[in-house]
């Protein structure tokens, strides 16, 4: 039997900021149970808000609501390494007091599934298309305000939203001739192979072979 022992979790209960009490029109249904329907409101990248809504048992409506909490405002990468005790301690009163007894291995795979399916929520596109003109003349030979401009029209095009999706989306730092200075991820082997399709994908886009660009944490 699991039970709500926290006053937090208790609190949260009575409250419930993020469960609805009705659905919405395009909330998602999530597969793995037979009625829970979420919805993920964005900004830019990052989470605004996760809502929710079903006929849930009280431990999932305070764990649901706790992992609301934990993820408004980060990137929803940050699921693939969520856990359901992560939820639990966030609803504790003391560090060592449990806030929910008797979860069991099941509700943590369980949670577990949800969180990755979570995880692939879509992420809406947006940007204008780019396109660099040829009448400027060559990337080399603009001013380097207009090389701004361009780098940052170029870093918001759709192409370069969706390559990245749910990572951080790459800001520029500094132009340097033709060495482009880019905040990214770049610490894991996808992240540097994402890196390198942006570097081609620039190099194309500004038809200049010579064009580098450099990432910075």
């Amino acid at each position: 039997m699991v039970l709500i022992k926290s006053t937090r979790a208790q609190k949260v209960l009575v409250s419930r900021t993020h469960q609805l009490s009705e659905k919405k029109t395009g909330m998602r249904k999530y597969p793995g149970h037979p009625n829970l329907w979420v919805e993920l409101e964005w900004d830019k990248i990052h989470v605004k808000n996760l809502s929710f809504f079903g006929d849930l048992q009280d431990e999932e409506i305070v764990l649901l609501e706790s992992m609301a909490s934990l993820l408004t405002g980060k990137a929803p990468s940050i699921l693939t390494g969520l856990s359901l005790r992560e939820c639990e301690a966030f609803l504790r009163d003391r560090n060592s007091e449990m806030a929910i007894e008797g979860m069991t291995e099941k509700m943590e795979k369980d949670f577990k599934s949800f969180f990755t399916w979570l995880s692939h929520y879509p992420l809406p596109v947006a940007g204008i298309n780019f396109n660099f003109s040829p009448e400027k003349g060559s990337f080399q030979s603009l001013s380097l305000v207009e090389k701004v401009r361009q780098i940052k029209a170029f870093l918001q095009s759709p192409e370069i939203l969706t390559l990245y999706g749910r990572h951080p989306r790459p800001e520029l730092i500094d132009v340097d001739g033709l060495t482009i200075y880019v905040e990214a991820p770049y610490s894991t082997s996808d992240e540097k192979a994402m890196f390198e399709e942006l570097h081609l994908l620039g190099v194309a886009a500004f038809q200049e072979e010579n064009l580098n660009f450099i990432p910075e944490a």
